[in-house]
């Protein structure tokens, strides 16, 4: 599918000294400053400091922004409440959730009654979240999930719901499930249960630790379906930056026991790792060395080494001021797309930097509007 023209971009290569565009914009300017002359450290602090910036943007974006009015109205328990996850605190709110909205926020038992009606003038669902829980045992406490369940009355009658998996970005050695809690809510509001994951972190887990605990948790929201009132076979996944990544190599990547994917939505994703230069260390903490040394890995970590014809459809977002993840990983994968006649669409964000791509309201209103064409359309 031709790339929806909303701005054509210009490729530059990632963390890369022979730059075609002079000027960076906005938060990424202080993030290239920031870490100039840290070769082998830049990534680390990129990614925290890409974690800090990303807080600034999304609580401006909340203030901005007018939240609904909140309803106590009680409702009736539902099986999700009732699951054996349900001790897990939960928020009762139609509020937006932020970074800081899991600290902030009331925290109250699994049972607690909460408002179970879509918000009338908005049309939009009510939203109960079951904080940090486990999809993985108790091997690791970055192995939990934060699960975000649309209120329904009447749920025994209703129609099972959609499920997507949301994938944090933060360069794969830093981040947080709660720095996605404003789109986890934006898609869990429209009628979808959420899982936000939080996973294995570079470098002291290397790949392919990441991708291996998103199956995990893709499979484990597969098995609780009946829990949550969710439609086993309608699942998607969405990520942004490294979560992009994890997404889409989900997508393509498929292993035997991994429930059917039916969309992907990958923003500001690094989808083709041979452009990293070949003598980079820039993801040896990632990866384990440089691609000049484990080309191979290179190759396997890269979803566009993985794609077919069978894939799901996909959706990528990208800024055309991405400096950190140039448009041209975009473009690559929409041409990759188009060779295997895989389904896709590319929206490009003009004058957006890698951070405000994230936060740009048009990224999600594609996100939630392709997700919908692929998991609530009749089959």
């Amino acid at each position: 599918m031709p790339v929806n023209n909303i701005a054509q971009g210009r490729p530059v290569d990632l963390l890369s000294n022979r730059r075609r565009t002079p000027l960076l914009s906005g938060f990424d300017f202080s993030l290239n400053l920031l870490t100039r002359g840290l070769p082998t450290r830049g990534l680390l602090m990129r990614g925290l400091l890409t974690l800090g910036l990303l807080t600034l943007g999304l609580t401006a974006e909340k203030s901005s922004a007018q939240p609904p009015p909140s309803d106590n109205t009680p409702a009736a328990n539902t099986p999700a409440a009732n699951s054996p996850s349900a001790n897990s605190p939960v928020e009762n709110s139609a509020a937006e959730n932020t970074a800081a909205d899991k600290q902030s926020a009331e925290k109250k038992p699994g049972n607690n009654p909460a408002p179970a009606a879509a918000d009338a003038a908005s049309n939009l669902y009510k939203v109960r979240i079951q904080f940090d829980v486990p999809y993985q045992g108790d091997a690791d406490p970055l192995q939990v999930a934060d699960i975000y369940i649309p209120l329904r009355e009447d749920i025994e009658h209703a129609p099972k719901l959609p499920g997507v998996l949301v994938i944090h970005g933060g360069a794969w050695v830093a981040g947080d499930k709660r720095f996605d809690s404003g789109h986890a809510r934006k898609i869990a509001q429209q009628g979808y249960v959420v899982m936000a994951i939080n996973y294995r972190l570079a470098p002291k887990h290397k790949h392919p630790a990441q991708v291996q605990d998103c199956r995990q948790a893709l499979r484990w929201l597969h098995e609780h379906a009946q829990e949550y009132h969710m439609d086993e076979t309608a699942l998607g996944v969405w990520g942004y930056s490294a979560g992009g990544h994890l997404a889409a190599l989900l997508a393509t990547d498929r292993k035997e026991l991994d429930p059917p994917i039916r969309v992907c939505v990958a923003g500001g994703a690094p989808c083709d790792l041979s452009m990293i230069p070949e003598d980079s260390r820039v993801l040896a903490g990632f990866l384990g060395g440089t691609r000049k040394r484990l080309a191979n890995l290179y190759a396997e970590a890269s979803p566009i080494e993985h794609v077919t014809q069978d894939d799901p459809p996909v959706l990528l977002f990208h800024g055309d001021a991405d400096e950190l993840v140039p448009i041209e990983y975009a473009k690559r994968m929409q041409k990759k797309l188009s060779e295997h006649s895989v389904e896709h669409e590319l929206i490009v964000l003009p004058g957006k930097s890698h951070l405000m791509a994230f936060v740009d309201p048009r990224g999600m209103k594609a996100s939630i509007s392709f997700l919908n064409r692929y998991l609530k359309a009749p089959r």
